[in-house]
């Protein structure tokens, strides 16, 4: 269940005339202070927690596994890592260097990133497969 949205309590208007000027009151939001209300998103929250634990909740279906996860993880991390340590030398090389140390950076980032993009799209696939087949006839 989704928590009731914070309600605003209206500003009361004020008389506008030609020797007044206009002040309007900030607005004052009001906290759930309802039991009910905070007894029901406990209750949502705690039912959340209990799917997670037990294995409920898939956010890639039932095929993927935390160790894809972790792959995909450990493949946006190690190419974070490889940008950051490749821009670092060329600023110390001369412009011609430099421009030749760029394009071969820029291959070698390319070649992870699309080693990454496939890992995900093997994630989305898994999931594609696992959904149930509707027919629209």
């Amino acid at each position: 269940m989704l928590p009731k949205p914070h309600r605003e309590k209206p500003r009361t208007p004020q008389p506008a005339g030609p020797s007044k000027v206009v002040q309007s009151s900030p607005l004052q939001h009001s906290f759930l202070t309802d039991v009910s209300d905070v007894r029901e998103m406990e209750g949502g929250l705690l039912n959340l927690l209990n799917d997670f634990h037990s294995g409920k909740l898939q956010a890639f279906g039932k095929v993927c596994s935390f160790e894809q996860l972790e792959h995909v993880r450990e493949l946006q991390e190690k190419l974070a890592r490889l940008h950051f340590s490749l821009d670092s030398h060329v600023e110390e090389l001369s412009e011609d260097q430099r421009k030749t140390a760029s394009d071969r950076n820029l291959e070698h980032l390319l070649g992870n990133l699309e080693e990454l993009s496939s890992s995900i799209q093997k994630l989305h696939l898994a999931e594609n497969q696992d959904l149930p087949k509707t027919s629209t006839s």
